[in-house]
C-alpha cells in the first residue's frame, strides 16, 4: 500500500511496473481468442468486396467515435469519403465530402493499422499533427502546439460539473521533464515486450493517457497505440472492428475506469487487472458486434447474387439497396406499401405493382397475419422464399 500523500499512478515507487493477476483474466482472454477465431474463420471465405465494405465501415466508426468520446464531432458522409478513397483508389463519390481533416485522419489510422515498423517519437509526432493539422486549432483560447511534447508542468485533466459546484481535477500529469525518459521506456515496452497483446494493448493505453504528453489528443492517440498493438496479432480481423464505437457508448464507465486506475487514493493496491478487464470486455463486445456485421453483409452478398440476372427496375433496386441499408443499422425487417413509396416517390398503384413483381422474384414475402390496408412484407434474406423453406423444396 502507498502513502496516502501520493495520488497519482506516477507517484508510486514501482511506476511503470504495472501489476495485474493474468490468471484471473485468462477466461476473457480465451473468449476473445475464440472470437477472434470465429471472425477469421468468416472472413476467409469473404469476396474482397466484402473485405472492402466491412473495412470501409469499420475504419469510418472507429474514426467518428474516437472523436466523438473527446467531444470532437465529425460528418460520416466526410469520413467515409475519406476512407473509401484511402482504401479503393477507384472509388468515385457523387459528390465528395472528404475534408482535408478527415483525410488526415484515415492517414493517421491506416499507419495504425497497416504499418507494423515500430513505434517510434518521430511517428507519435506524426500521428498528433494529423489530428491538428489546421492551423486554427486551440483548446479554449489557447493554441495547441502540434507534433511537439508539451513543455510545462500544468497539465490536468478537468470534469466540468455544470451545476454541481464547478469543476475537479480528475488526474495531474507527471511533471514535463520526465517525458522524454517515460517515452523511452513507453516505446520500448510497446515495441519489444512479448506480454500476452491483450493485456499489453491495455496496458499501452493506460500508461501513454498516464504520461499524458501533448497539449491535447493524448485519449485519441492512446487509443490508436492500443489499435496499433492488436493490429500487429490479430490480422485481418483487425480490420473489420471499432474498438472506440463501444467505448464511447460506455464513455461513463471508460473514464471511471480511468479515475479509479490513475488514482492511488482509489487505487491503493497498484492493481491493474481490472482496467485490463475492462478493456478486454470492450474488445469482446466489438468482436460480437464485428460478427454480427460480418454476417449480414455476406447475407446482402448473397442476396443481390441471387437477384443478380432478375429484371428489376432502378426504382425496385433502389428500396432494396436503402432499405438493406436500414435493416443494417438495426430497423425491423418489415415493410408497407406506404414505405416503398417513401424511399422511391412512386404512386400507390405503381407501387403495388412494383412490389407484386418482387413478390413473384421472390425478393420478398409477406407476412403473415397483416392483410388488406395493414398489408406488411419483408425481405427474403434466406437462400429461398417462406413456402418452399416450409415445403422442404
Amino acid at each position: 500500500m502507498t502513502s496516502i500523500t501520493k495520488k497519482w499512478i506516477w507517484e508510486h515507487e514501482d511506476y511503470p511496473h504495472f501489476q495485474y493477476n493474468k490468471e484471473k483474466l485468462s477466461k476473457k482472454i480465451k473468449q476473445a481468442e475464440y472470437l477472434r477465431g470465429l471472425i477469421s474463420g468468416i472472413l476467409a471465405f469473404a469476396s474482397n468486396k466484402d473485405m472492402e465494405e466491412l473495412e470501409i465501415a469499420a475504419l469510418t466508426n472507429e474514426i467518428i467515435n474516437t472523436s466523438q468520446i473527446e467531444g470532437e464531432y465529425l460528418r460520416r458522409e466526410s469520413v467515409r469519403d475519406s476512407v473509401a478513397k484511402a482504401i479503393n483508389q477507384e472509388y468515385i463519390s457523387p459528390e465528395d465530402m472528404s475534408t482535408r481533416h478527415t483525410d488526415n485522419l484515415v492517414a493517421l489510422m491506416l499507419d495504425c493499422h497497416r504499418n507494423n515498423k515500430p513505434l517510434t517519437v518521430e511517428r507519435l509526432h506524426g500521428w498528433h499533427n494529423a489530428l491538428f493539422a489546421d492551423s486554427s486549432s486551440y483548446d479554449g483560447i489557447k493554441k495547441i502546439n502540434t507534433g511537439q511534447f508539451r513543455d510545462y508542468d500544468d497539465m490536468k485533466v478537468i470534469e466540468n460539473a455544470f451545476g454541481r459546484g464547478g469543476a475537479t481535477v480528475k488526474y495531474v500529469a507527471p511533471p514535463h521533464n520526465t517525458i522524454d525518459n517515460d517515452i523511452e521506456s513507453f516505446l520500448s515496452y510497446c515495441n519489444n515486450d512479448n506480454e500476452d497483446p491483450y493485456i499489453k494493448s491495455a496496458l499501452a493505453h493506460l500508461w501513454f493517457v498516464s504520461i499524458h504528453p501533448y497539449d491535447d489528443g493524448n485519449g485519441r492517440i492512446s487509443r490508436a497505440i492500443a489499435d496499433f498493438i492488436l493490429s500487429r496479432d490479430l490480422g485481418e480481423v483487425h480490420k473489420v472492428y471499432s474498438m472506440s464505437t463501444t467505448i464511447f457508448s460506455k464513455r461513463a464507465s471508460y473514464y471511471d475506469a480511468l479515475d479509479e486506475t490513475t488514482n492511488l487514493h482509489k487505487n491503493r493496491h497498484f492493481d491493474f487487472t481490472h482496467w485490463i478487464e475492462w478493456n478486454i470486455d470492450i474488445l469482446i463486445s466489438a468482436l460480437e458486434r464485428s460478427h454480427e456485421e460480418i454476417n449480414f453483409v455476406i447475407k446482402k452478398a448473397k442476396f443481390w447474387d441471387r437477384y443478380r440476372t432478375v429484371e428489376l427496375n432502378k426504382e425496385q433496386r433502389k428500396f432494396l439497396s436503402v432499405f438493406i441499408d436500414r435493416l443494417s443499422q438495426g430497423n425491423k425487417n418489415e415493410f408497407s406499401n406506404a414505405d416503398y413509396r417513401d424511399i422511391t416517390s412512386v404512386i400507390p398503384m405503381t407501387a403495388n405493382r412494383h412490389i407484386s413483381k418482387m413478390l413473384k422474384f421472390s425478393c420478398i414475402e409477406e407476412v403473415e397475419g397483416k392483410g388488406g390496408r395493414s398489408t406488411s412484407y419483408r425481405l427474403c434474406f434466406e437462400s429461398t422464399p417462406k413456402e418452399d423453406r416450409e415445403s422442404g423444396h
